[in-house]
């Protein structure tokens, strides 16, 4: 079977390198399509005790998962030219397309029992305006009987906007305006929230990812001129791990899977699989073309004799990975 693959490949050589350019160039389509995952992995099985009771809890209460947290301290709020500054930068703030609402000291209310009908009437604490020392005096005392807004400003991010890739433009905005207000005061800023930690992870991971492959390539190529000391060589294996590489992504993006912790580890694997599997084929070429002197023969030989045994090491490594699936 193997031998009559092999004559196939070399006698149908021109089509399927056409067939397998095209079926490429579809993959690379959908590879570059793929995206970050922004969610945290799923590190406990579904079934376990503790997953199910946040699922219940998340079913009833809810997740709020889209407000970002800013904190900073100073004796310096109540000061007239830092506080209007600080309204000002929350309106700078709140005007990023993706930020939804802000709750801070400067958006402050006070619940008002109503005398007619009995209802909590929200009534805002400081105007929105620019504000006079006394005013800003008169409110910050009241201020002080609403510990709730101590330090703290809350934006709310949309939900559609952080599951999708302009979550980092609007954190990183966010971040630029809040860190040059906190150099033109001498504040230290600090951010916390799910927004920026999943963004923060969401970069870590896509940098990871890339400079694994960049390694991966560069410590792969140098073996295969240590091995075969010939370019062309090096490049042909490159080159067929570049193809896997984006049928790998691509297959990714058609299943609707996204870039995870464990997903962007997938294209380094594929890099360290695929290139020892360039050398048997290369090594048993060389071998066969020497006692041929035939390359056309020594192709056929080449998949006859490694088609199998490649087969199955790359099936022992799957099924090593598909353990993890049991675990």
């Amino acid at each position: 079977m193997w031998r009559k693959l092999g004559q196939f490949i070399v006698k149908h050589r021109l089509p399927l390198l056409i067939l397998l350019a095209l079926l490429t160039a579809g993959m690379g389509y959908l590879a570059n399509k793929v995206e970050l995952s922004y969610e945290f992995a799923r590190a406990i099985p579904t079934d376990n005790p503790k997953y199910k009771a946040y699922q219940e809890f998340r079913k009833k209460f809810g997740e709020d998962g889209n407000l970002l947290v800013i904190g900073f301290q100073t004796d310096s709020l109540s000061n007239a030219s830092f506080w209007n500054d600080f309204t000002a930068t929350s309106k700078t703030v709140r005007r990023i397309p993706g930020v939804e609402d802000i709750l801070s000291v400067a958006t402050a209310v006070n619940l008002v029992k109503s005398t007619e009908d009995e209802r909590l009437l929200s009534i805002p604490l400081f105007r929105d305006t620019l504000l006079s020392q006394q005013k800003i005096d008169s409110s910050f005392a009241l201020l002080g009987t609403l510990p709730f807004y101590k330090g703290l400003m809350g934006i709310r991010i949309n939900k559609q906007v952080l599951a999708s890739k302009k979550r980092e433009k609007v954190v990183n905005d966010i971040t630029n305006i809040m860190g040059d207000f906190g150099k033109r005061h001498q504040v230290e800023i600090h951010q916390s929230g799910l927004p920026h930690i999943r963004t923060i992870l969401a970069v870590r991971i896509a940098n990871e990812m890339k400079w694994f492959l960049i390694a991966s390539f560069v410590l792969s190529a140098l073996i295969l001129l240590l091995f075969f000391r010939s370019l062309s060589a090096m490049w042909l294996s490159l080159s067929v791990v570049v193809i896997g590489v984006i049928w790998s992504l691509g297959v990714m993006q058609m299943f609707g899977y996204k870039i995870s912790l464990l997903t962007a580890l997938i294209p380094p694997l594929v890099v360290v699989i695929g290139i020892p599997n360039c050398i048997y084929f290369l090594n048993k070429f060389h071998t066969s073309y020497n006692e041929t002197g035939d390359k056309k023969q020594a192709l056929v030989l080449m998949v006859e004799k490694m088609g199998i045994v490649t087969l199955f090491c790359n099936l022992t490594a799957a099924i090593g990975f598909a353990v993890f699936a049991l675990t």
